[in-house]
Formats: structure tokens, C-alpha cells, sequence
């Protein structure tokens, strides 16, 4: 549902329904070029399948960072009233009792996942909005009411002189509560607190602390303002005085939010090869990342703002693409039903253009000599379809690996004291000298220049082989392996150490999902991982010797009194190691472009359709006003016909602009499209009169002053609808006298006079209201009054369109005179 009182919300997307009108039957997406002929619902069932796989995963994640700091919330609640805090009262020797006061900072309304987590786990909640704090009955009487609707029945006070807002209701109901249904708190949640009227707020929390404890009321603050781990000033201690401050016990929470959080949740769903035996359908390129992380730190680093950006970027990939079907019909892919197969299919009469797109994929993307071989069957071709999908699985796991080589060799070093592989890696370690407060802040100001950085340093491994891209990645390699070189025995055994039982734990998980080997080039799914286990364990071997004739030696002369066969060992070793880590980290950021068929589960450096997900309302509403038939006729968009996405998003229709590049992916939608799109150069030949009523008024607005003379307004608009009205006449005309033909009943046109034309007059007059939706009157009345009661009733509905729409407003000063508001519009 949509909140409308959200003040984090600049715009709202409510879709147009006709009252009394059937539900509209399940669309799907328009057919593409090269598709099969159930093509599109194939991709849609795949969209549906991929996307609640993607985002179960990540609100799963959502809830495990959110859980350590939800269940401290609700522990600080129901213990708000027990002995202890009781005792503390009166060995304090407090005048009062305290409102206990939870501030949970970070917890803004446009990101409920944590406010959810804790509301799901109590019971007697009032929600007090600012919109419901206007004044101090109104929030009182939305406070009283929001707790006697938590009890479920309906409750009446005998006290008959208590008004609404009066708490002594609320206290009459709590004591009126049998002991074992009675709630152990009250708790009132104020949603977005920053937005409250700090004088009512005031008196409504001095009301409530005269009733405690023998009410026991727990105020929740949800405020969206961040609030700095080494001061406990908030937005709450700046902006109340301290006699309103006096009242409230507060206690301080802070929920993980921001960049920190978002680049965790990315970097465990996409990245970490932790879950890889549940890997998600679509693997999203470096064009959706570049965009998720440029619009987070732009605008809003929110977990809501990321399902968005995914969802639409699972929509763009499913429906743009005709080989995104293969992922409802081959069952070892992600999204495959098990029902379907893909050699049936391909015998199907329609699905000769997507078979031999499947084989000119197949054939010119592997470079191996019998490619001809390898499509000259339905088994085949299928065959090659598996090979296919296991490549690309094992491309995507490599370079994941080698990111999580080189964060790991960074991290190892970073600990050791060193600068590692560079800032843009992370911060080094805080010495453990420095005092709590200042490891804090010295954390907390490193990890936010420059952020995202974990995901950025992923990126650049996508696009390591990309010409148009720094080679920041192939530096980080080479610096790695000089970095390896320098390693001191002891630093030696300690890194193989660190990096065996990771390799060792990933080479369990990744061998047990795809078949390994195979004769048609397809790549093993373990990724060497027992070999290079093997030749790590012999050289830790090694290292134990080097380092253990290291130990025997003297603090101050160990390197020069080593002997001379173990400095060699040692120095052989290092390079070894080196060398090894070079050409294993290059040989695992192979770019996943290169295999077939990569474009199936990878986005790649699709443009992404940012339009959708940050219109531009202010040039939209213009244009649509401008120009109506663009808007009202059937959408030739791409995402065309698109129901709203699983979780309630609804998705607005995207044009990419001019100029923008189109990858593969888009070149399908582009040609199919490209067949179905209806002659826009008609537009501009359109007379006004045929646009609707809001849309001429608006043209004729555009013509006019600072100020706008509505009489004046009104007549022209009465020109506009009089050509309207002829030509609809002379068009009835003609339609009988075909009609007249058709039945043999042919006779000359003769001019009527007198009653005659008056009653064919009044019979316009009423088709004319009845296409209007309204009733004619009876055919005595006067036709031309009824019409310019239309005409008039027509005017006011446009007039008010346009000022709901913001474009005029009223003065006091000219009665009869609008302001225009908008000027400067473009063609």
C-alpha cells in the first residue's frame, strides 16, 4: 500500500482504473525478434522465478544484520519495568518517574525492514505519525485510539464526561484489562520524529509522564538522522529543552545503515562464494553495479532503493533478450522447470529464427574447430546449451575467487601493520595503542572516504579486459605479486596459514554442484582447487623448515647468520609463491564475455534504464500535455504490458534516450520494435481540437501572459470545442446517409427548416452529453443552452486538472484572473 504522507517521497505512480471495471487479464511481455512462439511468457515466468530468488536472498540478509540490533531494542523494552528499574527510582530519590525512551537512530520510514523486525515481535503498539500531531487533542485522541484498537474488541468507558483525547480513557482501559491478557507494556511508536511539532510533542509527553508508572508506557523514536557513535547528542537532546528531556529515560540504539551496510548486503549476495551451492539465476554486470553505487551515493543508500534498482535491472535483462527463455526450458539452469525441455521445443514449427540464433550464438562465440559438429543435432545443440551454462557458471565463480584473493592477501597485510594493496582496498588497521574513541572515529572516518570500496575493486575485475577502463585491477596483480616477494618467514608461514583453510573450505563447496570435466571444452567446477591445495600444503611444508631454522637463530642476526641453503629455500619459495599467485589470478579474471551464450545470466554493460527508476515528472507531465496521442496510444516501449514486480514495485515504462549505446541485449528489443511502432510524424499535423480538453487548454495557456483571464481563457477554449462540434456533426451525417444507402433507402438532401431542424439540433445536443457521460435533458429544453452548459462544465473540469497539477494558481488581487506558473517549456 501506499503511504502519501511518506515525506521521503517526492512523487507517487498510482495507475488509472475505471470504476466498476473488470480486472485486467495477465499480460506479458511484447514478443521479440528471433523469439519462440510462447517466447515471452517463458521469459516472464523466468523474470518471476530469478527475482523472488534474488530478493528472498537479500532481505534474508537484511534480517541477519538487523537481528543482533532488533533484539536489543526489544530486550531494552520489555525490561523497561521490572524491579531493578523500579528500585533505581526510588535509591535515586527522582521527583518523578521517567518515561522510558528508546531512540532508535537510522531507522528512516523509507527503508521499514528493522521497524518491521521489532514490531513483529511485541504487541500493543500505537503508531503516531506527524500528520496525526497537528495539535495536542488531535495527537491525543490518535494515541488513545491506537491502543484500545490492539485489544480487538471494542471498549466503552462508563465514565461518560471523559473526552476522546483525555488519557484518564487509556488508564481506565489498562486497569479494565484482565491480569492475563493485560500487556506488559505500552508501547508508542513515533514514526519519522524529525517531522514532529516539537510544542505539541512536548505537552503530549508531559501528559503521559503524570500516568507513569501505573501506565506503563515505552516511547520508540524512530528518527531518520544518523547519529555519531562518539557523541550522544541527537537530533532529540538538540532540538527539546531540558524540561522536556527530564521527563524521558533515554536509551540510545543505533541501526546499521548507509553505505557499509548496502556494499554488505551486495557483496554477500553477488560476490561471496559462501552460498554458492544457491547461486541466484542473474549475475549483474558492471553497468548495474557502476549505477547501484553511483545512485547511493548520490541520492539514497537504502536497502529499498537497491531492491528497486535490481528488480528493474532482473526486468531489463528478461525482457530485451530472446535467449533469456533458456532459462524456463533447460533444467540444469536456474530458473528451468523440470516440465519443459529444450529439444521439444526447438522442433516446434515457430522456433526455427530462435534455433538458428541458438546455433549462430553457439557456433561463432567458441573457438574450438568442430563448433559445426557441436550444433548438428537437437541433442547437440542441447548438449552445447549445458556446456555452455557450466562455463559460465565457473568464469563467475573465478572471478569471484580472485577478488576474494586479493582481499584476503590486503586484509593479512593490513593486520600485519602494512599498507597492503592500497587505500582504495581499505583503510589499514588501527593500532591497538590508540583509545576506543579514537579507534572509533578514526574507523568511522576512513571507511567513508571513498566509499563502496570492496564493490568497487569488484568492479574493476569485470572490466579488467575492457578497453575503455582503467587497469587499476591488472596493477593491483602485478603489485600483489611484488608484495608476496617481500614476505619475512614468519610472515610467510602465517599468510599460508590464512589462506589454505579458506581455499580448502571453498574447494568442499564448489565441487559438489556441476559435473566436472567433460570432452567439449566444458571447464571443471572445482576450479583446480585440490591441485592448488596440494601445492600449497607442500609449500607450507617448506615454509615450517625455512621458518623453524629462522627461530634458532639470534634476535638481531637471524637473516645474516641463516645458512646459506635455507635463505635460498626461503627466497625460492617467496617466488614461487609470487609467480604462482600472478598467473593463477590472471588466468581466474578471464572476462566471461568470452564464452557462449554469456549473455543468458549476465547483464554485462547493458545500459541501465535509470529513467524508470528517476523520471523526470516535471518534463513528462509537459509532454504529455503537448502531445496526448503519444502517451494515449498502445506504448511501443520495452517494457510494455509489464505487471508490477512480486513485492508490490510498480514499474513505469522506459524509452532509452538518444544517443545512448545499445548492447547485444537491446539490439533485439530495438529491431523487433522497430516493426510495431506507429508514425510519429503525425503528431505534429494533429488539429487541436482533436486532443482532449485539458491538453487544448493547456495550449492555449502556453500562449498567454504572466496572468490569464479566465472569460478570455474560456472563449477561445469555446472556439477549440465549436470546430469540435462540427466536425462530429458532418461526421454523423455522413454515417447516415451510408447507413440510408446500405439499406436501399437513397434520398436527396433537402434543407429543413422550423421544427424540423430544431429537433435534429436537439438531437445533436443530446449524442454530444451522452458522450460525455451525462443525461440529456428533455428535447424541449434548448439545445444551444445545453451546450454551453457543457461547454462550460467541460472548462472547469480541465481548469482544475490543470491547477491540481500545479501549473496555475489564484489571486486575491484579480478575482477573474489566474497565474501562470510555468513558463520556458520546450517543444
Amino acid at each position: 500500500m501506499i503511504n502519501l504522507d511518506d515525506v521521503n517521497e517526492t512523487a507517487y505512480y498510482i495507475p488509472y482504473r475505471e470504476q466498476n471495471a473488470e480486472p485486467p487479464e495477465p499480460s506479458h511481455p511484447l514478443r521479440l525478434a528471433f523469439d519462440l512462439p510462447n517466447g515471452p511468457e517463458l521469459r516472464w515466468n523466468a523474470y518471476k522465478s530469478a527475482w523472488v530468488k534474488c530478493l528472498d536472498r537479500v532481505q534474508t540478509l537484511v534480517h541477519e544484520l538487523y537481528e543482533p540490533v532488533v533484539a536489543e531494542v526489544v530486550e531494552k523494552i520489555e525490561s523497561a519495568y521490572n524491579d531493578d528499574d523500579q528500585t533505581d527510582f526510588t535509591s535515586l530519590a527522582l521527583p518523578h518517574f521517567e518515561i522510558p525512551t528508546i531512540a532508535v537512530a537510522n531507522s528512516s520510514s523509507a527503508d521499514p525492514y528493522f521497524l518491521s523486525s521489532v514490531i513483529f515481535q511485541l504487541r500493543s503498539i500505537a503508531h503516531l505519525y506527524p500528520a496525526d500531531c497537528v495539535n495536542l487533542s488531535t495527537a491525543m485522541k490518535s494515541i488513545i485510539s491506537g491502543f484500545l484498537s490492539t485489544s480487538g474488541s471494542s471498549y466503552r468507558s462508563s465514565a461518560k464526561i471523559l473526552a476522546a483525547y483525555d488519557i484518564n480513557v487509556l488508564v481506565a482501559w489498562y486497569s479494565a484489562q484482565k491480569a492475563d491478557t493485560r500487556p506488559q507494556n505500552l508501547i508508542l511508536l513515533l514514526h519519522d520524529f524529525e517531522q514532529f511539532d516539537p510544542g505539541v510533542l512536548q505537552d503530549v509527553l508531559y501528559i503521559c509522564s503524570q500516568h507513569v508508572p501505573s501506565l506503563p508506557l515505552v516511547v520508540l523514536i524512530s528518527l531518520s538522522s544518523p547519529q555519531s557513535p562518539l557523541s550522544p547528542q541527537s537530533y532529540l537532546h538538540v532540538t527539546y529543552p531540558r524540561s522536556t528531556l527530564k521527563l524521558m529515560r533515554i536509551q540510545s540504539v543505533i541501526v546499521p545503515s548507509g553505505p557499509r551496510v548496502l556494499e554488505e548486503v551486495i557483496i554477500k549476495t553477488f560476490v561471496d562464494l559462501s552460498s554458492v551451492n544457491d547461486e541466484l539465476d542473474i549475475v549483474p554486470g558492471p553497468a548495474v553495479l557502476e549505477f547501484l553505487v553511483e545512485y547511493a551515493t548520490r541520492f539514497n543508500p537504502s536497502v529499498h532503493a537497491l531492491l528497486n534498482i535490481l528488480q528493474l535491472a532482473h526486468l531489463k535483462h528478461f525482457l530485451t533478450n530472446p535467449l533469456t527463455a533458456l532459462a524456463s526450458l533447460v533444467p540444469h539452469l536456474p530458473s528451468g522447470i523440470n516440465a519443459l525441455s529444450l529439444e521439444p521445443t526447438l522442433q516446434e514449427p515457430g522456433s526455427t529464427e530462435f534455433k538458428e540464433l541458438l546455433v549462430q550464438r553457439l557456433t561463432s562465440d567458441r573457438n574450438d574447430a568442430d563448433n559445426s559438429n557441436s550444433t548438428s543435432s537437437l541433442t547437440a545443440l542441447t548438449r552445447a546449451v549445458h556446456v555452455a551454462w557450466s562455463q559460465f557458471r565457473t568464469r563467475t565463480r573465478s572471478i569471484r575467487l580472485a577478488y576474494l584473493l586479493l582481499q584476503g592477501l590486503h586484509d593479512f597485510l593490513s593486520e600485519k601493520g602494512y599498507k597492503g594493496l592500497g587505500n582504495h582496498w581499505g583503510s589499514t588497521t588501527v593500532p591497538a595503542f590508540m583509545s576506543t574513541a579514537a579507534q572509533t572515529a578514526a574507523s568511522t572516518s576512513s571507511s567513508r572516504y571513498p566509499q563502496y570500496l570492496r564493490l568497487q575493486n569488484y568492479i574493476n575485475l569485470l572490466q579488467l579486459h575492457a578497453q575503455t577502463h582503467s587497469k587499476q585491477s591488472a596493477k593491483d596483480i602485478t603489485y600483489a605479486r611484488t608484495l608476496l616477494r617481500k614476505l619475512r618467514p614468519e610472515e610467510l608461514r602465517a599468510y599460508l596459514n590464512t589462506l589454505i583453510p579458506k581455499l580448502q573450505e571453498l574447494q568442499n563447496e564448489l565441487g559438489v554442484d556441476i559435473p566436472t570435466g567433460g570432452d567439449e571444452g566444458e571447464e571443471r567446477s572445482n576450479l583446480n582447487l585440490a591441485e592448488v591445495v596440494r601445492m600449497l600444503e607442500e609449500w607450507r611444508s617448506e615454509a615450517e623448515e625455512v621458518y623453524r631454522a629462522y627461530e634458532t637463530v639470534e634476535t638481531g642476526t637471524r637473516e645474516r647468520n641463516m645458512n646459506q641453503a635455507a635463505v635460498e629455500k626461503f627466497k625460492l619459495l617467496n617466488e614461487n609463491l609470487a609467480e604462482w599467485m600472478y598467473e593463477y589470478l590472471g588466468a581466474l579474471t578471464t572476462p566471461i564475455e568470452s564464452i557462449p551464450l554469456w549473455d543468458v545470466c549476465y547483464t554485462g554493460s547493458a545500459v541501465f534504464p535509470s529513467e524508470t527508476l528517476n523520471p523526470s515528472i516535471r518534463a513528462s507531465v509537459i509532454a504529455g500535455l503537448l502531445r496526448p496521442k503519444d502517451f494515449a496510444a498502445e506504448p511501443p516501449s520495452r517494457f510494455s504490458h509489464v505487471p508490477a514486480g512480486g513485492d508490490g514495485y510498480e514499474i513505469a515504462p522506459h524509452k532509452a534516450h538518444a544517443g545512448q549505446k545499445d548492447t547485444q541485449q537491446d539490439n533485439f528489443a530495438e529491431e523487433e520494435i522497430g516493426d510495431e511502432i506507429t508514425d510519429d510524424s503525425e503528431d505534429d499535423s494533429d488539429p487541436l481540437h482533436t486532443f482532449p480538453d485539458t491538453s487544448v487548454l493547456f495550449h492555449r495557456y502556453l500562449e498567454s501572459g504572466k496572468m490569464i483571464n479566465v472569460y478570455d481563457w474560456f472563449e477561445s477554449f469555446h472556439t477549440v470545442i465549436g470546430i469540435q462540434r462540427r466536425e462530429t456533426n458532418a461526421k454523423d451525417e455522413v454515417k447516415k446517409r451510408k447507413g440510408k444507402a446500405v439499406n436501399g433507402i437513397v434520398s436527396p438532401a433537402k434543407k429543413k427548416k422550423g421544427k424540423e431542424k430544431a429537433r435534429d439540433s436537439d438531437l445533436d445536443g443530446d449524442e454530444e452529453m451522452k458522450d460525455h457521460g451525462e443525461e440529456p435533458p428533455d428535447s424541449s429544453s434548448n439545445s444551444e443552452e445545453r451546450h454551453q452548459l457543457l461547454v462550460q462544465a467541460r472548462f472547469i473540469r480541465a481548469l482544475h486538472e490543470l491547477e491540481f497539477l500545479g501549473f496555475i494558481k489564484h489571486t486575491r488581487r484579480k478575482p477573474d484572473h489566474v497565474l501562470r506558473t510555468v513558463f520556458d517549456v520546450g517543444d
